[in-house]
């Protein structure tokens, strides 16, 4: 695997800061509601599918997160839309807006990472 850069190592723990904030955000908003156990599903497992595949790294996993992302950022334009003055709204806002954001900056600065080591050990391996 390669070494992240140093740019590229703070988006890593930014994406997983705030992805952890996001989550916590989604569990604090169904909890206050009482919501039933299927509504719990609904919001948080999708958020933690993907979990495992970003943590060993898989670029993929980071671009279908950023899609599964975009289903949250229209409830929470919603949420904010109806309650303007409820922190918890404001917070899930601005927390799936730097999610996103991380998360496609990641994965631009890493494939390049990643493409340039490729052609490298490609142009060492054709040198020999």
């Amino acid at each position: 695997m390669t070494e992240r850069s140093r740019k590229v190592q703070a988006l890593w723990c930014l994406l997983w800061v705030v992805w952890v904030i996001y989550v916590g955000q989604q569990i604090f908003d169904v909890a206050r509601f009482n919501a039933p156990w299927p509504v719990w599903i609904i919001r948080i497992i999708p958020l933690l599918l993907f979990m495992p595949s970003v943590a060993r790294d898989n670029l993929r996993a980071v671009i279908w997160l950023c899609f599964v992302v975009l289903f949250y950022f229209i409830s929470s334009v919603e949420l904010v839309f109806a309650q303007p003055s409820d922190p918890v709204a404001v917070i899930g806002i601005i927390a799936v807006v730097f999610l996103f954001s991380s998360a496609t900056l990641y994965i631009g600065l890493r494939g390049r990472e990643l493409k340039s080591t490729a052609v490298k050990s490609q142009n060492k391996e054709g040198s020999r």
